[in-house]
């Protein structure tokens, strides 16, 4: 990507000024909802609502056309019809505007006259980046900029999402935010006109508000060129793919969503795995679980795995979803730790002394906790600590104990405390900040490390 084109992008992703074209005073219209969504997420630029006939929205001057603006915009959102917003896409495009979201469908999704239509709304941009068409168009908390049609508060992160649906995104960003995760870009791709999944990963490398990348396809324009920067970008920025479009049928469903044909499904798993170090998911879930380890931990050193816990049960879970990952290697403790195990939990406490390490009910209380996993991380065979811990009225979540845990010892932990959300967010929040993922269930918790440590794999074929 040449420089001028990675200035225009940084224009419109972090704009000064934008204009809604066709803002209107109806909120059931998605052009009001644009403004609601400007106004509810705080930006702080300056906002420019264009519409012929209304004069005030949201207490905002409505201008009766682009031109009457009193400056040009770095960013547009158009909200017209299809056809209408060729015209308009030509007139930004000529008056200097960055970049410009095309919310409308009926393009290339509708078939040989819709393809026709987005033919000449590429050439109406010429080279001028938009997003879209048939989009919901993109968010950047970091700007406190939310441009689509779905207003929200935003929670600020160093994730950015790059989407093909419109409703897969919605709950991306809604899986997020319940998981504790701040979103930097969430980008709804559309039948991108002229800025590709690879220009966007291109831009996404260099982006200084985004360090993992979590993307639901259901293919690309050119698969060859996202698989090129698939491999450049996920040796520096972990990437996590989430692919839609399976099955024989696939295809007829694909096309008529966003114009885009899914694909074999063994290319796509082959491509993905000759990109390198990109990680693939199986759910909105699984995506959103893998990107937030990512983001809130480093990959451990080695493949030295061992799990705490005082309930049998998700250890036996946790493990099965563990060893499918070669990276992974379930610790023989040293004959000092389980010594010193059996030491804390005395005579009492009938557990058989192993990895994974069932403290049972000597483990319920924070100080035994914390000896025993302080123990395990002395260990030099293990290279990362997967703690389990149940919600009880009583018995207070080893939260400090693991952050000074993960102080000292400086190895990855991932906790998996098992209780409703609500119960776990001010430790959650703790957590994160400390650089601890934490999971509401054995299973997320466990793929989130099984994530870390092929991630750690990779690093080494990449040194």
């Amino acid at each position: 990507m040449n420089q001028l084109m990675r200035e225009r992008l940084n224009r419109m992703f972090y704009p000064q000024s934008v204009t809604v074209i066709g803002a209107g005073v109806d909120p059931t219209k998605v052009g009001h909802a644009v403004m609601d969504s400007l106004v509810t997420g705080a930006f702080e630029g300056k906002i420019y609502p264009v519409h012929i006939r209304h004069k005030k929205i949201f207490d905002y001057d409505v201008y009766r056309d682009v031109s009457d603006l009193p400056e040009v915009p770095d960013l547009a959102v158009v909200a017209l019809n299809q056809v209408t917003s060729i015209k308009m896409v030509e007139k930004l495009r000529k008056i200097g505007v960055a970049g410009t979201v095309v919310l409308a469908g009926g393009y290339a999704e509708m078939g040989e006259e819709g393809q026709k239509l987005q033919a000449d709304l590429r050439s109406a941009a010429g080279d001028m980046p938009i997003i879209g068409p048939n989009t919901l168009g993109f968010v950047n908390s970091h700007s406190k900029l939310n441009v689509t049609f779905y207003p929200r508060a935003l929670m600020s992160g160093n994730v950015s999402f790059l989407s093909q649906s419109g409703g897969i995104g919605l709950a991306m960003i809604a899986q997020a935010y319940d998981q504790g995760l701040g979103v930097s870009k969430w980008i709804g791709v559309g039948n991108r006109v002229n800025f590709e999944f690879h220009d966007m990963l291109d831009y996404l490398f260099e982006d200084k508000d985004t360090d993992v990348i979590g993307i639901f396809t259901e293919g690309s324009g050119d698969a060859r060129k996202m698989v090129e920067q698939l491999k450049r970008v996920s040796f520096k920025k972990p990437v996590v793919i989430y692919k839609g479009g399976h099955g024989e049928f696939a295809d007829r469903v694909t096309i008529t969503h966003t114009g885009a044909a899914a694909g074999s499904s063994r290319i796509w798993e082959g491509a993905i795995k000759q990109s390198g170090g990109v990680e693939t998911a199986r759910s909105v879930n699984e995506l959103v679980t893998i990107c937030k380890a990512f983001s809130v931990s480093g990959p451990p050193k080695g493949p030295g795995v061992c799990i705490f816990t005082h309930t049998a049960g998700p250890s036996i879970v946790a493990w099965d979803i563990l060893q499918e990952e070669s990276a992974c290697k379930l610790v023989t403790l040293s004959q000092k730790t389980l010594q010193g195990i059996a030491d804390i939990l005395g005579p009492s406490v009938p557990v058989v002394y192993k990895n994974p390490v069932d403290g049972a009910a000597g483990a319920f209380l924070t100080k035994p906790f914390h000896d025993i996993a302080e123990l395990i991380l002395e260990d030099n065979g293990v290279d990362c600590l997967l703690a389990i811990f149940c919600e009880h009225k009583n018995w207070p979540f080893p939260t400090q104990a693991l952050i000074d845990l993960h102080n000292q010892f400086l190895k990855p932990i991932v906790a998996c405390f098992i209780g409703s959300v609500e119960k776990i967010e001010p430790d959650r929040t703790r957590l994160h900040e400390a650089g601890i993922p934490v999971y509401c269930n054995p299973e997320d918790a466990a793929t989130a490390l099984r994530s870390l440590l092929k991630r750690n794999l990779h690093a080494d074929g990449c040194s």
